[in-house]
Formats: structure tokens, C-alpha cells, sequence
């Protein structure tokens, strides 16, 4: 747990400290990851399993739709965007193991953040701010490092909560 909250410490100087990808250059502007880990959001996709499937005992997803604030500066593929929304991507399993290389979580080929365990570390949940990895049929899986040949892949794809839908 110790592990944990050092690494939430270090991710959140990372994201506060001007990385770019996560902070305005106005510092008092700056939202802090504390705030989007736990700001309400909109669940947008969700898939559970009661058996855990894989070596990380990965037992589903959920994606939440997190309207921000106010609009951010960040970096997405390389290219400083405005964005007034993020996605936050929780993988659900475990216990999931604290270890030296950073859990990565994926949508298709893409890294849509490192992740943070939660307190019990059955849940490892990322911040994206690229809302094209967040389509229909998108797979998530989960790596320790940027190990893409070593993901770990959840059996069922995204499939997005419609507007006024039943789903």
C-alpha cells in the first residue's frame, strides 16, 4: 500500500509538473490527477466477468466520459490539443502486483495511460485525454512497461453507451 502511494505521489508531481501532456502552462490553471481519479464521470462502457480470465486475474473494464473544469492544453499523439473532457479507463482484477515497471493500460495498439492501483489493488485506472481510442469494438489490455508483445487483453471489446439507449 506504502508502494502505491508513493507511485499515486510521484504520478501526480508528473502530471502537475508541467509534463505537458497533462498540465496548462498557467500553474494556476492546473487540474491535478487526484481530481480526475476521483471526479464523477459517466460510465460509457463497461464489461464484467465473474471468472477472472489470464495471468493478472483480469475480471473486466469501465470507461467513464469525465467532463473537465475548465479546458486543458495537452499533448495528444505528439500535438498540443484544447480539450474539455477526458476518459478514465479502469481495468478490474487482481489483486494486481506493485512492481518496478509501471502498469500500462492499452486501447488497441495505443497506450491510453499508466495506471494508478487503487488502495485493495483490484483495480489499476489510467487518464486519457485522446478521445479516438474510445470507439466501438476498441480492445483494452493491460502491460507492466510499454511491453505491447506482453499484454494482457480483456475478452470483451468496448461497446459504448448510447445517448437515451437501453444498453
Amino acid at each position: 500500500m506504502t508502494r502505491s502511494l508513493l507511485t499515486l505521489l510521484v504520478l501526480s508531481f508528473l502530471f502537475v509538473g508541467g509534463s505537458g501532456a497533462f498540465a496548462q502552462r498557467n500553474p494556476d490553471k492546473e487540474v491535478r490527477l487526484r481530481e480526475l481519479l476521483s471526479v464523477p464521470g459517466k460510465v460509457i462502457s463497461e464489461a464484467k466477468s465473474t471468472r477472472p480470465a489470464t495471468e493478472l486475474k483480469l475480471t473486466g473494464y469501465r470507461v467513464e466520459e469525465i467532463n473537465l473544469p475548465r479546458q486543458l492544453n495537452v499533448e495528444v499523439r505528439g500535438q498540443q490539443v484544447a480539450v474539455d473532457k477526458a476518459w478514465r479507463v479502469t481495468v478490474q482484477g487482481g489483486p494486481f502486483a506493485v512492481r518496478a515497471m509501471p502498469a500500462v493500460i492499452w486501447i488497441d495498439d495505443q497506450i491510453a495511460g499508466y495506471g494508478i492501483e487503487n488502495e485493495t489493488l483490484s483495480q489499476i485506472t489510467a487518464i486519457t485525454f485522446d478521445s479516438s481510442l474510445i470507439r466501438e469494438g476498441g480492445e483494452v489490455s493491460l502491460s507492466y512497461g510499454e511491453d505491447k508483445e506482453g499484454r494482457v487483453k480483456i475478452s470483451q471489446r468496448l461497446h459504448l453507451k448510447r445517448e437515451g439507449g437501453n444498453q
